[in-house]
């Protein structure tokens, strides 16, 4: 079953540290624990202080919070128990780290530089912190599969065990390249997603965090991202589905509204106001009415007061679908309120290339 989400696992591990923290400028540090060493990042918001750091030998996040008296910070960790007594010497901060079973380690820290042997093909939008996280680590080549005729190579990254494939025939060469890149910045996304949701007994929160095989067409392949997560600092385990899709003459990664869209006029900017009420006022009733002419019987309403009924009726649910393609078509995902997350994401609910309206040549 397919699900919809964004950066999910990212934004589940901002709900280890409170607002303020984000707010207020980080301070990143390098150093040891005993002899581990490890990278932090702080934020002060008056006498708070909030932030969260890893060990390199691990690189899952650690929470922290606490106050800040004079030159003195004293932080906890929610998650490992573990209690910091840090006091600023010029740049640097040097203390006490005692661990939930009272063993104390030494802290030596010093302002961190620009992290070094990065590897290629990051994310733009990684922080600092982030960037930290992904420092010295490499891609391990791994089995090729054919598909189609076309072979991909799937690669890992040992620490946290990502895969995802790269492309390696079947396509023109810029478009190869230029959709390996995206795959590549995505990946390291999900690695450090990976790294950003520690589980509430200090290892892995991440369940599953894999992709399934892609279908790869003539001119555009897709494939979608599943996972599943209990990140510490969380009210309750979650899982989702992302899809990425790619245009194999240009090497673009395609939107949405790039495939679908309704009425005579342009779609508005992603994000904007009217873009919002593009989807809900033209986009969500279009989608309705084309899976009520595709798939009557499903898209029927649910009768009154019928339990667990799915409405797949409502436009509500297909605002913002998650979407993948196939050789079927168009497969999207409605999305429905917590209460009813069973309705998600049926797999049936697929729109054939016909009813997309593309031009001669554009289907797969």
């Amino acid at each position: 079953m397919y699900r919809t989400s964004t950066r999910f696992l990212a934004a589940a591990a901002l709900a280890l540290a409170p607002a303020a923290a984000w707010a207020a400028p980080e301070q990143l540090y390098q150093g040891t624990v005993g002899t581990a060493r490890i990278v932090m990042a702080l934020s002060e918001d008056k006498a708070e202080v909030f932030g969260q750091y890893f060990y390199l030998t691990k690189r899952l996040d650690i929470d922290l919070s606490g106050s800040l008296r004079g030159p003195t910070l004293d932080l906890e960790s929610r998650v490992t128990g573990d209690k910091l007594h840090l006091t600023r010497s010029g740049a640097t901060l040097v203390g006490t780290l005692i661990t939930a079973k009272a063993r104390r380690l030494p802290v030596s820290l010093r302002p961190a530089g620009a992290p070094q042997a990065l590897p290629a093909d990051l994310p733009a939008k990684l922080s600092a912190y982030e960037r930290w996280h992904l420092t010295g680590l490499q891609f391990t080549p791994q089995q090729t599969e054919t598909i189609n005729g076309r072979t991909i190579r799937w690669y890992r990254e040992p620490m946290s065990g990502i895969r995802l494939f790269r492309i390696e025939s079947g396509y023109a060469a810029p478009a190869l390249a230029a959709v390996n890149h995206a795959l590549a910045r995505n990946q390291w996304q999900d690695v450090s997603a990976w790294f950003a949701c520690i589980g509430y007994e200090g290892g892995p929160g991440t369940d599953v965090s894999e992709a399934q095989k892609p279908w790869l067409g003539a001119n555009h392949v897709s494939y979608v991202w599943n996972a599943s997560w209990s990140c510490a600092g969380t009210a309750h385990p979650d899982f989702a589905t992302a899809g990425h899709s790619f245009d194999m003459r240009t090497g673009r990664e395609l939107r949405l509204d790039d495939l679908l869209h309704f009425g005579a006029g342009p779609v508005p900017a992603e994000d904007s106001d009217a873009w919002y009420s593009y989807r809900s006022k033209r986009f969500a009733p279009g989608v309705v009415a084309l899976l009520k002419r595709y798939h009557p019987a499903e898209m029927t309403k649910p009768a009154e007061g019928e339990e667990d009924g799915c409405d797949y009726s409502d436009p509500e649910v297909w605002d913002f679908p998650g979407w993948a393609l196939s050789e079927k078509g168009l497969w999207l995902g409605a999305y429905f309120a917590r209460v009813q997350r069973a309705c998600d994401a049926p797999d049936w609910s697929i729109l054939p290339w016909s009813a997309l309206g593309l031009k001669p040549g554009e289907r797969p």
